[in-house]
């Protein structure tokens, strides 16, 4: 801790610029969840005669206090009233408190009022990732799921731990929502950033849903020389986070055009850039790949659903026949209407 305190006040000239320094080394501290280290960085704080970094000390103290169970929501609430940087974060907490009390609407008014005063990217996104937790809470997964897929194009400009901890509520989300193949892409990028290694809820979201996987591939079929073996998950055997996040992307959005530009901002990367690694790692370009995941979902609804070929069109982003049944027949040999048909003649025979 010396050390520390010997960097902080190496050129200092005036308390603004130690608070500013300060603050920096807490932010870092708090997301790595140092807490003994943002409790003495916060007491430094707390010390300065500048009101506004005093009220940034009370949030990461109160922050300290939490991870004892100890919940000081007053604090939150005159922070939240006082601050000109951290209304929105001290708002943001203090939802979380009722939501951990199971007071979820009381939790839903302070995420919506935290967006409302939001000052940046960031906060704004974890004040609309608290939204959709307590409906998630509330068993609304359908609405908090969309809720979070709202989200995905922003994350670009979120900062880092932001990012992950949304990848990873929506992995949950998926998950709850039996999307279980994007569950796990998902969530394989939380677990493979820096962050992971103190954040155990991600790799305990990773654990349920690689066992729920598990599970659903075990299944009873009868012997029957019309049963088709199922093809291997088209993201299986990918290893960069970037395109596992660009296929889950694009995976949520099947129902609309993808442009390689969307795709690319969630991989963080340039187009270029990314159309390379994506064909590096796929075999495939990334047209390609929506296509073939496009057709791998209109088969599995004609497979197992009552809808019309002109429902499963749009569900897979088609707004005309002719390129739909195009695409389906250079993937599976066959017209979409004549592939219903076999299905529906084989299990008639079974």
């Amino acid at each position: 801790m010396p050390l520390l305190y010997q960097h902080l006040l190496t050129g200092v000239v005036s308390y603004e610029r130690l608070g500013s320094r300060v603050l920096r080394q807490i932010k870092s501290t708090h997301a790595f969840r140092q807490v003994s280290v943002v409790r003495e960085l916060a007491s430094i704080l707390l010390n300065l005669p500048l009101r506004e970094y005093r009220l940034i000390g009370q949030y990461y103290l109160v922050w300290c206090k939490c991870r004892d169970l100890q919940l000081h929501a007053g604090i939150l609430e005159s922070i939240a009233e006082q601050s000109a940087t951290y209304t929105a974060k001290a708002l943001i907490s203090r939802g979380s408190f009722d939501a951990y009390e199971s007071k979820f609407e009381s939790a839903l008014h302070f995420y919506a009022e935290a967006r409302k005063a939001s000052d940046s990217i960031s906060d704004y996104i974890a004040a609309s990732r608290g939204i959709a937790l307590a409906k998630s809470s509330e068993g609304f997964h359908p609405s908090a799921l969309k809720e979070l897929e709202q989200l995905i194009p922003l994350l670009k400009y979120a900062e880092p731990l932001t990012y992950f901890d949304v990848i990873n509520s929506y992995a949950v989300e998926l998950n709850a929502n039996n999307r279980v193949s994007e569950a796990r892409t998902a969530s394989i990028v939380a677990v493979s950033s820096p962050f992971s290694p103190f954040y155990p809820e991600w790799q305990e979201t990773f654990s349920e849903v690689d066992s729920k996987r598990k599970r659903s591939s075990i299944v009873t079929v009868p012997l029957s020389q019309e049963y088709e073996a199922p093809e291997p998950e088209p993201n299986a055997l990918l290893c960069d986070p970037r395109v596992q996040v660009a296929i889950d992307f694009m995976n949520g959005n099947l129902q609309r055009k993808v442009t390689l530009s969307e795709s690319a901002r969630v991989a963080y990367l340039s187009p270029s850039r990314f159309s390379h690694l994506f064909k590096t790692q796929t075999g495939l370009s990334p047209g390609e790949y929506l296509i073939r995941l496009r057709m791998e979902k209109a088969r599995h609804l004609l497979t197992t659903s009552l809808l019309s070929i002109k429902e499963v069109m749009a569900l897979v982003g088609y707004g005309t026949r002719s390129n739909f049944v195009l695409h389906f027949k250079r993937f599976f040999d066959c017209a979409p209407s004549e592939y219903k048909k076999r299905r529906l003649e084989r299990r008639r025979q079974w």
